[in-house]
């Protein structure tokens, strides 16, 4: 594996990179950091030069830490990374990176050549975004009055079947909510409610001509982020996998998680190669 890193906007985005062959970049959701994709990276390695980076303000990697997370920026960030690698990359976001993906698809789609979206809690497509944004504001009116771990908590119990399976982002597995990140107050503070709140535009989705699919987990049966993962792949006539486990199995199943990406993008490929034999 090797670090290096690049300047863009202000911050200074550290990434690692293991591996030969196509470009495939790993989008980490919240946390942030390059650590929860070790194992998954060091499985796909073989036939991928993998890239995995810790987000804006996470981490090894700097930012302003006074201003809400933005969507576009991050997006530009995750396109700034792949200008490093060469022009265009496979992509892989998962929960919060699965949003700041789609939103890559729309504003930098010559970045990308195809793209999986895991579990992308988009909430505002839901029915029943009334609801889920009425849990966003509790969740963050709880860190408001008690803090990041109590706050922490109460999110970590809306995700269905890891609670225990977190990660630090230094390279060592965690349980419970303060081995979920070691930056909790950033996440809490300035990412959470922007993440959870976006809302990408499908119009601007569907005229994005690159392959694109969506996953969820088979325990996370009808979790707001796997249901949001069916809904996007509907409205775009994309294709939708089922993947092993739960929302981070990528940490505690990572042989099954990285066949199943393997076997995602070889679909996504052969759909585009058959597309563009007709």
């Amino acid at each position: 594996m090797t670090t290096d890193s690049i300047e863009t906007e202000g911050a200074r985005i550290v990434f690692d990179y293991e591996g030969s062959g196509p470009t495939l970049l790993l989008i980490a959701g919240g946390g942030g950091g390059a650590g929860n994709f070790a194992k998954l990276s060091e499985r796909l390695a073989d036939e991928y030069t993998v890239v995995r980076y810790d987000r804006r303000c996470n981490f090894r990697s700097t930012g302003d830490t006074s201003v809400d997370l933005d969507m576009a920026q991050q997006a530009r960030d995750a396109a700034a990374v792949v200008r490093a690698f060469g022009s265009v990359a496979h992509v892989f976001g998962n929960s919060g990176g699965a949003n700041i993906s789609l939103q890559l698809a729309i504003d930098a789609p010559d970045a990308i050549a195809s793209l999986v979206a895991h579990e992308p809690p988009v909430t505002g497509l839901l029915p029943d975004r009334k609801v889920q944004f009425a849990f966003i504001d509790y969740v963050r009116a709880i860190y408001e009055y008690s803090g990041p771990a109590q706050a922490m908590q109460v999110f970590i119990s809306s995700v269905v079947g890891t609670p225990t399976v977190m990660h630090n982002g230094s390279g060592e597995d965690a349980t419970g909510p303060t081995g979920f990140h070691d930056n909790g107050e950033w996440f809490m503070s300035r990412e959470f409610v922007p993440i959870s709140k976006f809302t990408p535009d499908l119009d601007l989705l569907a005229r994005v001509e690159k392959p694109m699919a969506t996953a969820a987990g088979t325990v996370s049966g009808d979790a707001y982020y796997a249901r949001t993962a069916r809904l996007v792949a509907e409205r775009l006539s994309v294709p939708y996998f089922d993947f092993p486990g739960h929302h981070l199995s990528f940490l505690d199943m990572p042989d099954e998680f990285a066949a199943s990406l393997r076997a995602a993008f070889a679909t996504l490929r052969a759909d585009s190669d058959a597309s563009s034999a007709e």
